[in-house]
């Protein structure tokens, strides 16, 4: 897979799609076996590891936990002869559904820009812009209002209003986002 870096904002969301999608295949298909339906559980990394870069102090007031919005699985989808996987949400998420919300967590970058419109954050920081080491229950996509600056090392805050996705490889959105002073 090629992403390209200069490949504005519809190829962006392609490979933003692939890289997701990839990162969601790897996950299932390394850690189910053929009798073993897709679950939430398959192939996930532990909350305790996923969150231990953002440190053991809770999380800044009003921020939402990454540990529910991994409340979710996949679910087998029949139609048409075609069986997809689909997220299934717990109440509690459903219930965030296009609210107002903020998220704490760590840029992924989804161009060299040192400030970014259009990017992913996540719980983990990442060692490279386009690799994705966590599946798309810990990533939320975000559009800005306005460019956000970001360190690869430090998490930020970021608010907006949520939306969830019906799609295998992205889960959450965030727009009309803005950083958060902390």
């Amino acid at each position: 897979m090629r992403c390209g870096l200069n490949i504005g904002s519809a190829g962006i969301a392609k490979c933003l799609r692939l890289t997701i999608a990839l990162a969601t295949t790897i996950t299932l298909v390394g850690s189910a076996t053929a009798a073993t339906p897709a679950t939430a559980d398959a192939g996930k990394i532990p909350d305790d590891q996923l969150l231990s870069y953002l440190g053991k102090d809770p999380l800044p007031p009003g921020t939402i936990a990454w540990q529910l919005l991994r409340q979710v699985k996949l679910v087998e989808v029949k139609k048409n002869g075609k069986t997809t996987l689909h997220p299934e949400f717990s109440a509690p998420v459903r219930a965030l559904d296009r609210k107002q919300v903020k998220v704490y967590g760590f840029v992924l970058p989804l161009s060299t820009s040192l400030k970014q419109k259009h990017f992913l954050i996540s719980p983990l920081p990442t060692h490279c812009p386009f690799c994705v080491s966590q599946g798309p229950d810990s990533m939320i996509e975000v559009v800005a209002k306005v460019p956000v600056e970001y360190s690869n090392w430090d998490p930020i805050i970021v608010a907006g209003r949520l939306e969830l996705v019906n799609d295998s490889s992205l889960y959450y959105r965030l727009v009309d986002a803005e950083a958060v002073k902390n």
